[in-house]
């Protein structure tokens, strides 16, 4: 039998940490971090304004998953941003190297390119970044300083760009009408994106879209096949008469965004 992986998942409370702990416990050994106290044994309480702290934290980790940040992408107020996705992404990073960690998985943002989406241009992995908002844009900065860190110290990094994503929802319970179809990542499509990233062999830095099998996509989700073994088996279009009849727009910045066919 082979030696089971240790794999951290930050922010594990959150709407993506909660069905990775639920649903990746039976094929990992996990462990899960919270900014508050909780009573799962699995889990401890840990901030990423103490590098050390977190280093100490990852200590005996194989894969961190980070997925600790700030998730709204609405607002222009930089402070906001600058503790838990800024300052707390490098010390992710400094703290998994200082650890030994192999591999950090970092959970970026469809808004770390949004605005190709706003002006209605398609993009792939290799497409420049391009931010609709601050948010986006300190995506892009964890993006970057994955870079570095893969190139100077050896990490392995894999950036994951995730579409649209709430805890256990059909794209019948987002209210951002024809968008879902394109954007929505189900629960199951989640877990075997991540699943592939923590077990993906010989990639040091790689950039993939998460998103599901939409036949209405515009985000190439090639390289995370071809690359991760990525095997996506949700389609929102499933369920676009319903979306549809649902009605609802996506905006941003007094934009519009109905999704591309």
């Amino acid at each position: 039998m082979p030696d089971p992986i240790n794999v951290m998942v930050t922010g594990a409370t959150g709407k993506i940490g909660q069905t990775l702990m639920e649903d990746l416990d039976d094929r990992f050994t996990l462990t899960g971090t919270s900014r508050s106290p909780n009573d799962d044994p699995r889990f401890i309480q840990l901030d990423f304004d103490d590098v050390d702290a977190a280093a100490e934290a990852f200590a005996g980790q194989d894969v961190v998953v980070h997925m600790h940040a700030k998730s709204n992408h609405n607002t222009d107020n930089f402070d906001e941003y600058l503790g838990p996705n800024v300052v707390g992404a490098w010390n992710a990073y400094e703290a998994a190297r200082k650890a030994g960690v192999r591999r950090l998985i970092y959970a970026s943002s469809n808004h770390a390119t949004g605005w190709y989406e706003m002006v209605g241009d398609r993009c792939d992995a290799e497409s420049l970044p391009r931010p609709d908002g601050i948010y986006g844009a300190a995506k892009v900065w964890g993006e970057t300083v994955g870079r570095y860190f893969s190139d100077r110290f050896g990490l392995e990094v894999i950036v994951l760009r995730i579409g649209s994503y709430e805890y256990r929802a059909k794209p019948t319970d987002f209210t951002m009408g024809p968008r879902i179809l394109s954007t929505w990542l189900s629960d199951r499509d989640l877990v075997n994106l991540t699943e592939r990233a923590i077990l993906a062999p010989d990639i040091k830095y790689g950039i993939y879209y998460g998103i599901s099998a939409n036949a209405r996509a515009y985000w190439d989700i090639t390289n995370a096949v071809s690359e991760l073994g990525y095997r996506p088996v949700d389609n929102a279009e499933n369920y676009a008469s319903e979306v549809l009849t649902k009605g609802g727009v996506y905006t941003l910045w007094g934009f519009e965004v109905e999704g591309m066919v």
